[in-house]
């Protein structure tokens, strides 16, 4: 079942296109990875999805309802999360606190369950629970990376969407996270992901689409892709492998 469907998106800032026609979709259940150099207009993507730009045009269908005019926090409200590039965890706030505000568009929700919510983010991030008290300026790039996907999580999402999870972390960081986001998947959450790491999106992924200057330049199965010579060039580092 496609969960969402984007269909000549045009999304614009100011005078300028950044996306020009863009269709794509995502089927409920998958990894999908966005792939692209820089500007290619995979946040942009994102963000329009999300209702975070106010100037497109096309269709953007979640569950084949129309999401183009909604708030964002009305887009939440149907089940989809943004989790965006930066990880934005108030600094002053405990790990506890920062991933409790994800469920913060989830009205009725008691104390007793969101704690309940929360020691179960504990359970699927376990490397948070210790820091569970730690305010958020005092945490790693790595850390702040999870508790940014587990606020995300919170608002108990269909389709995630993921903006350049690993940006900046470790080697071994970024291998953890990304088996989060195979992790999330299992747990029956649909993710979008947007990540310069074409190796390690691949690695995970269903299937891909590759972005230049806000077009599709290719789409296909992660083995379909790896096996492109202008996509292995350009986003791969000329580096053929398995997947």
């Amino acid at each position: 079942m496609k969960l969402l469907e984007l269909d000549n998106l045009v999304a614009r800032y100011g005078a300028g296109d950044v996306l020009k026609g863009l269709t794509l979709d995502v089927e409920e259940g998958e990894i999908v990875a966005l792939l692209g150099s820089n500007g290619a207009g995979k946040s942009t993507t994102l963000r329009s999805i999300s209702g975070l730009v106010p100037n497109v045009t096309g269709a953007i269908r979640y569950l084949g309802s129309s999401l183009i005019g909604q708030k964002p926090e009305s887009i939440v409200r149907l089940g989809v999360s943004h989790v965006p590039e930066g990880r934005r965890v108030f600094p002053g706030l405990t790990v506890r606190e920062n991933i409790t505000l994800g469920a913060s568009n989830r009205k009725g929700v008691g104390r007793a369950m969101l704690e309940r919510e929360v020691d179960d983010m504990f359970a699927f991030f376990p490397d948070l629970k210790r820091l569970e008290h730690a305010l958020g300026w005092t945490l790693s790039g790595g850390q702040l990376q999870m508790v940014a996907v587990a606020r995300g999580l919170m608002a108990k999402p269909r389709l995630l969407l993921l903006d350049e999870p690993s940006l900046g972390l470790a080697p071994l960081i970024v291998q953890q996270v990304f088996r989060i986001i195979e992790g999330i998947r299992a747990r029956g959450t649909t993710v979008l992901l947007v990540e310069q790491n074409a190796h390690m999106a691949l690695s995970v992924a269903d299937r891909g689409y590759v972005l230049e200057t806000g077009r599709l330049l290719v789409s296909g199965k992660p083995e379909e892709l790896w096996n492109n010579p202008q996509v292995r060039a350009a986003y791969l580092g000329g580096i053929a492998a398995e997947v």
